[in-house]
């Protein structure tokens, strides 16, 4: 029971983390891509949105201690080594659609593109070869809790519990998932006082 409250919070966290981290990037992307705040003895030219640097800051950092919990803690399938492509993958579809589509409308920004291409690399490749180490049957260097509980059941019981212990921590990761999404998106409105659309663009 520990561990699974270690696992949906940890995973919840990562998350909200994730998801505030790729709107905070669109709100510097709708200004232009470059903003300051604070006290400083140059003149600003573009005010970041309020609330995002602080927001980007502490998900970034926050982001990590609840991946480190959910590492060290996941019952079940390991999601853990999934952060890097999700984060890349993410950042990317920004780069791209801002990329293609960049404030004032003026045409195309190749500078975006560039760095969209890069992230699409850095996400994509490592969760192809993911993918099919998986799909090969391969181990991962992830342990999985489920896995090590399983081994001490009772002889012909084990099927049975793998089975249950396994949909249940799908269904527990599924929430988490879900959950850290809601309160990424929640966290960002309070902290910026801005509206997310769900529609891109």
């Amino acid at each position: 029971m520990k561990r699974s409250v270690f696992t949906f919070v940890g995973l919840a966290g990562t998350v909200a983390a994730l998801t505030s981290v790729f709107y905070c990037m669109r709100a510097v992307m709708e200004v232009g891509g470059v903003c300051a705040s604070g006290n400083t003895p140059y003149d600003i030219r573009v005010q970041c949105p309020t609330g995002v640097p602080g927001l980007m800051i502490g998900s970034i950092f926050l982001g990590l201690g609840f991946l480190a919990l959910y590492a060290v803690s996941a019952v079940g399938p390991n999601l853990t080594l999934l952060a890097w492509p999700a984060l890349f993958l993410s950042l990317g579809w920004n780069f791209l659609e801002f990329g293609l589509d960049p404030p004032g409308g003026n045409g195309t920004a190749a500078g975006w593109l560039v760095c969209a291409v890069v992230f699409f690399a850095m996400g994509g490749i490592p969760l192809v070869i993911g993918i099919s180490a998986f799909v090969m049957g391969r181990d991962t260097r992830v342990p999985s809790r489920v896995t090590n509980r399983v081994g001490k059941v009772g002889p012909g019981t084990g099927t049975t519990v793998t089975g249950n212990l396994l949909i249940s921590a799908w269904v527990l990761q599924l929430v988490a998932i879900a959950f850290g999404i809601w309160i990424g998106i929640e966290i960002f409105e309070w902290a910026t006082g801005a509206a997310v659309s769900f529609g891109f663009g």
